[in-house]
């Protein structure tokens, strides 16, 4: 719903005229107004009932009462109105305007809009939702921020995971070392979907940084939640590697960066994190699997029949046909991506589909 007051659309370019004029305004975006009417909600100031222009939205605000738009805010049906939401509902606002702004929205759940003259200050309300909306160079520099930082992370994931996988070729990882790579890459995703609120106000001219974002999101999941389902202490059934991010969807970014509490998610009672370093992990082999882009059906019957990767890097290509759902072409692709691991090749990378720029981002580790 706050996407119609992102910049550059013509809500938000009627609001900034407003806040430019140093004018105060309230606005409220009607679901039903006539019911609303009826109900005594709104008090009908005049009735106005054309398209939403920006210029027509402050001539209005110069008048006292509230503007009425529709709901998606493409016409303004009336000015100078009073709004009179329900007494008893509660507002942790101050100032008239914003507590009116607050009730009638808790009330409806539609959206109101509150702009301060005094304090330059744009609050819109949405349900029990507050949200100050940021001037657009602000929003530029906070988003361009956490993108950054995200990129740092997953620059960091992508090192690690180098290293994950030639200590997996020799058959033992220790936990302190999968909790690392675990929380560079859950930080990582943890950090871009905080990007999100910031996407949401720029719209569509967001530009590069919301591709980054789209990027960083559709690939990241699925290699994180892979190797969650490798060393998860249960083994994790998923359809896709994906949703196995979601056991860590309820932890802040403060709890992230702590080895025991992700040891402890992956169901490890560990008391110290010399121990962390001690506890010795075999993959399950499902980052290989997921690599050869089967399905998960077919993964999950290989998986309960070798147990652990390196049982599935002995596995024959007799033994991986006899296995249901898989056929001779399947057991080609498995073994290849077994060679591969036996070469020290990164598999995991642009055979999860990955994007090329983590590709270029692994390069420069390589070669800094």
């Amino acid at each position: 719903m706050f996407s119609i007051l992102a910049p550059g659309k013509p809500v938000r370019s009627g609001i900034d005229r407003i806040l430019e004029a140093n004018l105060g305004a309230l606005l409220f975006f009607s679901s039903d107004a006539e019911d609303h009417l009826k109900k005594g909600l709104i008090h009908l100031g005049f009735k106005i009932d054309c398209e939403f222009l920006p210029e027509k939205v402050y001539e209005l605000s110069k008048m006292d009462g509230a503007i009425i738009l529709n709901v998606d805010g493409t016409k303004i049906l009336y000015a100078n109105a009073l709004l009179n939401p329900d007494e008893t509902i509660s507002s942790s606002e101050t100032g008239m305007r914003h507590k009116t702004a607050e009730k009638i929205s808790v009330q409806t759940g539609d959206l109101a809009v509150a702009i301060s003259k005094r304090r330059n200050v744009i609050s819109a309300y949405y349900d029990k939702i507050k949200h100050e909306l940021l001037p657009e160079n602000v929003l530029f520099a906070r988003l361009n921020q956490e993108i950054t930082i995200a990129q740092r992370y997953r620059q960091n994931f992508m090192s690690l995971v180098e290293y994950l996988n030639l200590e997996e070729a020799k058959g033992e990882v220790s936990l302190d070392y999968v909790v690392e790579t675990l929380s560079k890459g859950l930080l990582t995703i943890k950090i871009t979907q905080r990007a999100e609120k910031y996407l949401l106000e720029l719209g569509e001219i967001a530009g590069s940084a919301k591709i980054e974002h789209e990027e960083i999101l559709r690939s990241m999941p699925k290699l994180v939640g892979a190797i969650i389902m490798d060393y998860s202490s249960e083994n994790i059934k998923c359809q896709r590697p994906e949703e196995a991010v979601d056991i860590f969807n309820n932890y802040s970014i403060d709890t992230l960066v702590k080895p025991l509490e992700i040891a402890k998610v992956l169901g490890y009672d560990i008391a110290s994190e010399d121990e962390l370093e001690e506890e010795k992990l075999t993959s399950r082999g499902y980052r290989i699997l997921y690599s050869t882009k089967l399905p998960s059906i077919a993964i999950k019957n290989v998986i309960e029949n070798f147990k652990t990767l390196p049982e599935l890097m002995k596995a024959t290509y007799d033994e991986l046909t006899d296995i249901s759902g898989i056929g001779k072409r399947r057991a080609k692709i498995i073994l290849d991506a077994i060679n591969k691991k036996r070469k020290g090749k990164d598999f995991s990378l642009s055979e999860l589909n990955l994007i090329s720029d983590e590709k270029d981002e692994v390069d420069k580790i390589r070669n800094p």
